[in-house]
């Protein structure tokens, strides 16, 4: 410990430097007045000074704040030494900056128990000084790092802001990253899609996910991938890139250009809701799902749910962060919860929506992030598609047996190569969604004969996908055969699909009387998405056509 000796008198600072040495204080240095002292100070910072009041030049009281303020950093006690005993005196020492203080002639206990009191404070004023400094520097560093990566994040999420005038969203994060994610882009066929999602937890860790699948996300829907697809692409990703503790629960949706024609996968999200312009909830996109990046691909369903909505209808998402809200009798909101305050509150905003949160919560606090999203059923502005169809006709057939039928799904290579081939990508999502409900329903009904009441309760719905498999690993002797014709000069693409089973009655798959009662919706979509559709064979064999 370096300690400063202060005093005019010789005598006086020979006394203190000698009990000083005797106490184990080697490190000292001694002044004969305020200036030499503060010269000194500048050249050898002290951590203790041993001051006397009364001196030429420049005395203790003018001295001591000066030589505080040469030790801003930390606390520089100062014992003032002093001859002079009344109050007045004293008190004048403690206003200058003295610290405590010692009558002449000084006892040497006393005087060696303060100092051992004052360098123990001097040493936690140091401590706290440079833990103080660290995390300055810290914050500093983690301030960057944060600036760093919301420029990138600002520049990575980009969402098509040509969409804004359909969707109304709000995401509002409960820490400076968001865990939620959502995103938004126009499909080359002049519809739109939209994700929802919520990966683990929220914060950094939790938002860095939302990379990669900005990436794939944004670069499929450029190309007009379906929802299936999208799927599995970003599941394969995020399997890769996440720890096993970590997920993403996800709604991924396709809006056509009509505005009306609603695909969409849930893996762990809640509902998706429909609601009518009266007010009336009238579809629910239930979680059919496990979340993003969990499954490995052969066990992963990327299967869809399809609805045909109304214009004027108002198809509504929420994370789980709205719905596991908690009021201050710890009553949590729920899925009900938020219906109700949307039938409450007819053509409500997400601006609404939040400010119900807020008056819900009352002052409380909010724990997980909340994204709401409001898109109402309306046209999209017509896009002008670049690309040009192909000139020469096409032919491609596609003869699939029983293994091949066990290897999964064939519809994506091939709409693959008819958009690539054709230059057809801006038709991509309607392609796929009408070959793969005609070869599912050849695979389900013509084949495995399986029957899709099975699907009218949850219970159901598992067991039917839980018999396919089953019938699918035992299934021996089959065929479906895929045939594309492409005619240029009638710009039509024609389909047909053939399968080897003892035939179904297609008429069963939907009512057209009360389309609600369709499994999924598929045959009426189909048909809405081709100019003819023809079933023959005893329901062995379908002929549709597109005309492009």
């Amino acid at each position: 410990m370096r300690i400063l000796v202060v005093d005019d008198d010789p005598i006086n600072r020979f006394l203190l430097m000698n009990m000083l040495e005797q106490q184990g204080y080697v490190d000292t240095y001694e002044a004969e007045n305020g200036k030499v002292a503060l010269e000194l100070a500048k050249q050898v910072p002290p951590d203790l000074v041993l001051l006397d009041a009364v001196m030429p030049e420049m005395d203790g009281y003018e001295a001591a704040p000066l030589l505080k303020e040469s030790s801003p950093d930390s606390y520089l006690p100062i014992i003032f030494i002093t001859a002079v005993d009344d109050e007045g005196a004293l008190a004048r020492c403690l206003e200058a900056g003295g610290d405590d203080f010692v009558s002449k002639p000084f006892d040497k206990v006393i005087l060696s128990a303060k100092i051992r009191a004052h360098s123990r404070t001097r040493l936690l004023s140091k401590r706290a000084n440079d833990q103080f400094k660290q995390l300055a520097f810290y914050q500093a560093a983690v301030e960057r790092e944060h600036k760093i990566v919301e420029h990138i994040f600002a520049n990575a999420l980009v969402i098509d802001e040509s969409l804004n005038d359909y969707i109304d969203y709000q995401l509002n994060p409960a820490s400076t990253f968001n865990g939620d994610l959502f995103l938004m882009c126009s499909s080359p066929s002049g519809g739109m899609y939209f994700l929802m999602g919520d990966f683990t937890g929220h914060g950094l860790a939790s938002s860095i996910g939302a990379l990669p699948v900005s990436k794939a996300f944004n670069a499929m829907c450029r190309k007009g991938l379906s929802l299936n697809e999208i799927s599995e692409t970003i599941n394969q990703t995020l399997l890769t890139l996440l720890p096993d503790d970590m997920f993403f629960a996800a709604i991924i949706v396709e809006i056509d250009k009509s505005g009306k024609r609603i695909e969409v996968w849930n893996g762990g999200m809640p509902p998706l809701v429909l609601q009518n312009d009266e007010g009336k909830i009238v579809k629910r996109f239930e979680s059919k799902h496990m979340s993003l990046g969990i499954l490995e691909d052969e066990d992963f369903d990327a299967i869809v749910e399809r609805y045909e909505a109304t214009y004027g209808d108002r198809l509504i998402g929420f994370s789980d962060g709205l719905v596991e809200i908690e009021n201050a009798s710890q009553n949590m909101l729920g899925e009900s919860g938020a219906e109700q305050w949307l039938i409450k509150n007819q053509k409500i905003t997400t601006q609404g929506l939040f400010d119900k949160v807020l008056e819900y919560l009352d002052g409380g606090e909010r724990l997980d992030d909340i994204t709401l999203v409001i898109f109402t059923c309306q046209p999209l502005k017509p896009i002008q598609s670049h690309e040009k169809l192909a000139k020469l006709p096409l032919k491609i057939i596609s003869d699939l047996d029983a293994e091949d039928l066990k290897q999964g799904e064939p519809i994506s290579s091939l709409v693959n190569v008819i958009a690539n081939q054709l230059g057809l990508s801006h038709r991509h999502s309607a392609i796929f969604t009408v070959l793969s409900e005609l070869y599912n329903n050849a695979l389900d009904h013509g084949i495995l004969k399986l029957d899709s009441k099975l699907k009218e309760t949850d219970e159901g719905f598992f067991e039917f996908f839980t018999l396919k498999q089953e019938r699918l690993d035992t299934l021996q002797q089959a065929s479906i055969v895929l045939t594309t014709e492409f005619n240029p000069q009638k710009k039509s693409l024609r389909f047909q699909i053939q399968d080897s089973g003892e035939g179904f009655d297609p008429s069963l798959l939907h009512y057209e009387d009360d389309p609600e009662k369709a499994y999924g919706r598929g045959i009426v979509l189909v048909k809405q998405l081709c100019d003819s559709v023809k079933y023959s064979n005893s329901g062995n064999t379908v002929d549709v056509v597109f005309t492009l």
